[in-house]
């Protein structure tokens, strides 16, 4: 929704912008068409979904591009994400918010708890892969490729096993969410000591 909303700047409908609407409708249908499933559930961020974090690590996510929303522009953004949530509920897609979480948390929590579903995980945030097992799988949108156990997973140009990549920004750090690795430790340097 957040890709859309921010990318898709110049879609207007009767003079109100609807690019997050557009964009997340249309991934979600042409998902469904090309690939067959019983069952959909959407993860959102729930208010203050970083508070958590911020606790135990204030410079959490702080380098993260703030956005100028104007009034205007964060009652569009309020506006079409309740249009999204309305819509897809009444194509019986389930949903899932709440207060204190982020949808990274929720997904993984959900992951744990429904040991008898085979799960897809539809996005291209690489921190998701630690999720991956022989139920879990990833599908990117961004390569448009399925992740699956076993596969590794190229972060910087380097694969690493998709059950090392926690340890992997353990070591190298998160630049998205502002959290330093160890200085001069990169993936490549930390494959060149610990190929395994």
């Amino acid at each position: 929704f957040k890709i859309g909303f921010h990318g898709a700047k110049d879609l207007f409908n009767d003079g109100s912008h609807v690019g997050g609407v557009y964009h997340f409708i249309n991934t979600l249908r042409r998902f469904l068409e090309e690939h067959n499933h019983d069952k959909v559930v959407v993860f959102w961020d729930g208010d203050s979904n970083s508070s958590a974090r911020k606790k135990l690590y204030p410079q959490y996510k702080e380098n993260r591009r703030r956005d100028e929303m104007n009034e205007y522009k964060y009652e569009s953004y309020l506006t079409q994400k309740s249009r999204v949530k309305e819509y897809i509920e009444e194509v019986f897609v389930r949903q899932v918010e709440m207060h204190d979480n982020e949808a990274d948390d929720l997904i993984a929590y959900y992951c744990k708890i429904a040991i008898d579903e085979n799960i897809i995980i539809f996005s291209a945030d690489k921190d998701l892969t630690q999720l991956i097992n022989e139920r879990v799988t990833i599908y990117s949108p961004v390569s448009k490729s399925y992740f699956k156990q076993g596969d590794k997973i190229t972060i910087n140009k380097v694969d690493i096993p998709h059950q090392n990549v926690l340890v992997c920004k353990v070591f190298t750090g998160d630049k998205s969410d502002n959290i330093d690795g160890i200085e001069g430790l990169g993936e490549k340097t930390l494959i060149k000591y610990f190929p395994e």
